[in-house]
């Protein structure tokens, strides 16, 4: 096994607030944010077109009962989980981009991105502060500021988004 991944899951006990990196029981890469629902459990798995040992993981909400939607495989070398504060979900929404004022016509957006919302996504995976612009192709750019315009994530308006407002302090002078 992995060194690092096996001291990463040895040192997580159940109920602890997690964000894990890995693949699903149809074997495409997830991400999963939430609570650990069950102590993580060594399995072998169906892994690039071979059997490899891992580590099963459930992460979901924190009255959810481990099932096959929450499941999770880590393997050495691609899958990831880390202890992670619980968000404070009083400032995060869950709704098409269109709602956070995204239009072709704005300019200067700004929002902190939370990944997309999947089906069954209960909290952001992440937290990135982004500039929103339209692309004139029906396509918005989510970029990392000060970085050229490097793209972070891209989709269309009616994409479902985890966002937050920028808090105050970060956001842009107005006129700018």
């Amino acid at each position: 096994m992995h060194h690092d991944l096996e001291s990463a899951v040895a040192g997580l006990s159940g109920d602890e607030h997690v964000l894990a990196y890995g693949v699903d029981t149809r074997g495409h890469q997830v991400t999963r944010a939430g609570y650990l629902l069950a102590a993580p459990q060594r399995k072998t798995g169906q892994h690039d077109n071979g059997s490899e040992e891992g580590w099963l993981v459930h992460v979901g909400a924190r009255e959810a009962v481990p099932e096959r939607s929450n499941r999770v495989m880590l393997y050495p070398g691609n899958g990831r989980i880390a202890r992670t504060p619980e968000p404070d979900m009083s400032r995060w929404r869950k709704t098409p981009l269109t709602q956070t004022g995204a239009s072709a016509r704005t300019r200067n957006l700004q929002i902190v991105f939370g990944g997309k919302a999947l089906r069954g996504s209960d909290e952001p995976t992440e937290e990135t502060l982004v500039d929103v612009t339209y692309n004139t192709e029906g396509l918005y750019i989510l970029s990392i500021p000060d970085t050229g315009g490097m793209t972070h994530f891209q989709c269309r308006l009616a994409t479902t988004i985890w966002w937050a407002p920028v808090p105050a302090a970060n956001s842009p002078a107005i006129g700018a």
